[in-house]
């Protein structure tokens, strides 16, 4: 049977293609008539006539698409600071949301919390950046020259001092730092709020568990490498990764796998050659491991705990970069050549050009390859390589691509903005306008009530809901995690109560006690209603 060329819808952005593929033998086909295949043929030539006169390429293959879930989104802020600017991909001529506070600028993004809407990032100073995504909001923290910076949520932010401390760095402020007795190379934040360290003592690599703000070491596991001390601290800090309830890292010439959940070794393969990089997929099946002075990557198979593959490079490779779907590999090799490894043939798929920064190259949310050449960004297609569409002075901003939710567009009494009294105090209004758009709904939510007839200040008054005050800042987080209405989570606030930190969990404020007593209701949780904001 021969070929059939059918239109394949064009997702936004992209100009209109058309596939080849098997034309597929009907039941009936034999009953065709001459005058209908004569029919069929004619449109087959003027649909190849259409495809011909496209801008793209012969042979570009099939249109990209994105998979269902989440908004595919790209974040953008100017390499040298600026306001965040998030883009509906693939119209990036579109603007979603904007910063309200400028962002310095940013080298690299370490974690995204889609819970709370942090983003954790390192910025040029090697300070901890975070960025609220749902207010706009932007910190970063007071120590710079930071390193092995980590995060599991966005929220919270552990690194390295110069010093050697470990050092916290979370929403709620409040300073937690740590000196190790033994000089600590990586850190792994946990989902459950614990700290997995990783350091190495003469030819031993040592990995061990902390529960932050506690100074206790809970369990530890010492791991024979061989090699020195100061090799293996300086592997395990250019290799060290962390995924689901695993941490891997190189030392010496073995991938080591620790199991986060009980601190066992889940993995020691010698590969015989020192370890320059490692990627995992985002399943955790398998690890790509680079060597050093080799021009091959090594697939290990973590549930058969051996090396079960190999792809050959044209150089050396010196980084290795995963797409967050597990599609495609990016290596970094000699020049400004980039290598894409296929994920399902563990096979080399072709050599593309551009240089190598913290944000780019990258994968988009529909396979598409983000290059850097000169002062553009180039797209290139997944399949052929083939450069699709290029970003004019794209070099000049950072670039993050997304998957989340939280940019859509809320229901409209939602964004009625708060009405108060004239006569309410300047600056109360000014308070609470200050809080925040997770305030001001809140606000929204009670903001129907009829004005006073004395119009004076009270209808003004403010109430918070207080969940608890305790001076146990796990207490206090966990009891966050737990409470959850109309798709907000309370807040933790942070005061100092005669040299002790005092952790409050509330929600609020609210413009009616009706309101306030609502959400303390539906929380299920024992709450109190406090006269004024928090």
């Amino acid at each position: 049977m021969g070929a059939v060329v059918s239109p394949v819808p064009a997702a936004t952005g992209f100009l209109p293609e058309f596939r080849v593929g098997p034309l597929p033998a009907p039941p009936l086909a034999r009953y065709f008539s001459p005058v209908r295949t004569l029919f069929a043929s004619a449109l087959l030539a003027l649909a190849c006539g259409c495809a011909d006169r496209s801008s793209r390429s012969a042979g570009a293959g099939a249109t990209p698409s994105i998979p269902g879930g989440p908004d595919a989104v790209v974040l953008r802020v100017a390499r040298d600071g600026g306001l965040v600017v998030a883009h509906p991909y693939p119209v990036l001529d579109s603007v979603l949301w904007r910063s309200v506070a400028r962002a310095p600028a940013l080298r690299e993004v370490i974690a995204f919390g889609g819970e709370d809407g942090y983003l954790a990032a390192i910025d040029a100073r090697h300070a901890a950046v975070r960025i609220d995504l749902r207010v706009g909001t932007v910190t970063a923290s007071p120590d710079t020259g930071l390193h092995a910076i980590t995060s599991a949520d966005g929220a919270s932010i552990y690194a390295l001092t110069p010093s050697g401390e470990i050092t916290r760095f979370t929403p709620s402020g409040g300073e937690w730092k740590f000196r190790p007795s033994l000089p600590a190379s990586a850190l792994f934040a946990q989902a459950d709020g614990s700290l997995i360290v990783a350091g190495a003592s003469a030819k031993r690599a040592i990995v061990w568990r902390m529960r932050p703000p506690g100074l206790e070491i809970v369990d530890t596991l010492s791991i024979d490498v061989g090699g020195t001390a100061s090799a293996n601290a300086a592997m395990i800090a250019a290799t060290a990764g962390s995924l689901d309830d695993r941490i891997y890292f190189g030392a010496n010439e073995s991938v080591i796998a620790v199991r986060s959940r009980d601190m066992k070794k889940a993995l020691d393969i010698d590969l015989g050659d020192a370890i320059k990089a490692i990627a995992a997929t985002p399943s955790g099946d398998r690890l790509f491991v680079a060597l050093d002075d080799n021009r091959s990557i090594r697939i290990v198979d973590r549930f058969e705990e051996r090396v079960s593959g190999k792809v050959k490079l044209p150089s050396q490779p010196i980084g290795l970069r995963m797409d967050a779907l597990g599609r495609v590999l990016l290596a970094s090799g000699a020049g400004d050549s980039v290598f894409v490894v296929s994920l399902a043939t563990e096979s080399l798929q072709g050599t593309l050009r551009s240089a190598w920064r913290g944000d780019l190259p990258t994968v988009f949310a529909d396979g598409t390859i983000a290059l850097l050449r000169g002062n553009d960004v180039v797209v290139a297609h997944p399949e052929t390589l083939r450069d699709l569409r290029t970003y004019a002075g794209g070099t000049r901003d950072f670039w993050y691509p997304m998957r989340w939710n939280g940019f859509r567009p809320r229901a409209a009494g939602l964004d009625q903005p708060v009405q108060f009294r004239t006569s309410a105090p300047r600056d109360s209004a000014d308070l609470v306008d200050s809080l925040g758009g997770v305030v001001r709904d809140s606000l929204v939510a009670g903001a129907g009530r009829p004005a006073s007839p004395r119009g004076d200040s009270a209808a003004a008054a403010l109430f918070t809901v207080s969940f608890a005050s305790t001076q146990n800042e796990k207490q206090a987080r966990d009891l966050t995690s737990r409470i959850r209405v109309d798709g907000q989570s309370p807040r933790i606030i942070t005061s100092d109560r005669n040299g002790t930190a005092l952790y409050r969990v509330v929600m609020g404020p609210f413009a009616t006690r009706e309101a306030a007593d609502r959400v303390g209701r539906a929380s299920g949780q024992s709450y109190w209603i406090i006269e004024g904001a928090p």
